[in-house]
């Protein structure tokens, strides 16, 4: 599989909190399992379609409160939470997904409570657009744990191909987000476009997130799109065409307090 990373060069009009796939912290114990599929395509002139389609891949994506403790962040003595996120992507294999050597991740991190909030800026007047970080670590497939040495949270292109953006666009408030928790029946719409572009190729983000107070976490669904395009050094901008693109689609499926499920995954060193 493989992944584009984008700069952030475009920003939509209206400004609002998002911090990835985490922007609200429910009681600790809780979790929620999303599911969906990443399907990657190559375009291709000489095909009937216009695409070479791959057979899609099955995700699905756990995010578990497995703890809390008193850490020190910026410089003070601050109460913190251990969320856990756990990805698993690759074909369907009797009933199960098998993830191969690389398709399963754990990301484990201790945030601060207060950084998470519901507004686009901090108190400061900046734009809240990741996760900070007191400490994290990660584990793919069955290598090692290791630490991660951002200061914030980066799922994204490798993990969650949710984009980060300092603003998105409201699409629809009030909208059905039509997930598999049934008491979840409100959410608000929200859409975000990142373009990286070079002089002989360029790749075109888009990012659907449906945002509900509903959920334990915030987020119910998500969507993703990424379509990279290509031309000759010589030729004008006008001349880009698209050669490939990665689609991938969640949905909150299930949640709660109780049960195996919600316990944590990874032992850290």
């Amino acid at each position: 599989m493989k992944f584009f990373v984008a700069v952030i060069v475009c920003l939509v009009a209206r400004g609002v909190f998002a911090q990835g796939i985490v922007c609200q912290l429910p009681a600790d114990g809780t979790w929620v399992r999303f599911e969906g599929s990443y399907r990657q395509n190559e375009i291709r002139s000489d095909s009937a379609t216009g695409k070479l389609e791959i057979a899609p891949w099955i995700e699905k994506v756990w995010i578990k409160s497995v703890g809390s403790e008193t850490a020190e962040y910026r410089g003070e003595s601050t109460q913190c939470r251990w969320i856990e996120i756990k990805i698993n992507r690759g074909r369907e294999k009797d009933g199960g997904i098998d993830t191969g050597l690389t398709g399963s991740e754990i990301y484990k991190i201790l945030i601060p409570e207060k950084a998470v909030i519901s507004d686009s800026v901090d108190s400061e007047g900046v734009p809240v657009s990741f996760l900070p970080l007191v400490k994290g670590y990660r584990k793919i497939g069955k290598a090692s744990v290791r630490p991660l040495s951002e200061p914030a949270l980066q799922l994204y292109p490798v993990g969650i191909l949710v984009g980060y953006f300092r603003e998105w666009q409201v699409v629809s408030e009030n909208v059905d987000p039509d997930v598999g928790i049934p008491s979840v029946k409100r959410a608000t719409q929200l859409h975000g476009q990142v373009v990286s572009e070079r002089s002989s190729s360029r790749s075109v983000q888009e990012s659907t997130i449906w945002k509900s107070a509903e959920m334990p976490f915030g987020i119910a669904r998500w969507s993703a799109k990424i379509v990279r395009e290509t031309k000759d050094v010589s030729e004008p901008r006008e001349a880009f065409k698209p050669v490939s693109e990665v689609v991938i689609e969640m949905r909150a499926i299930e949640s709660g307090t109780e049960g195996l499920e919600g316990n944590s995954e990874l032992t850290i060193p």
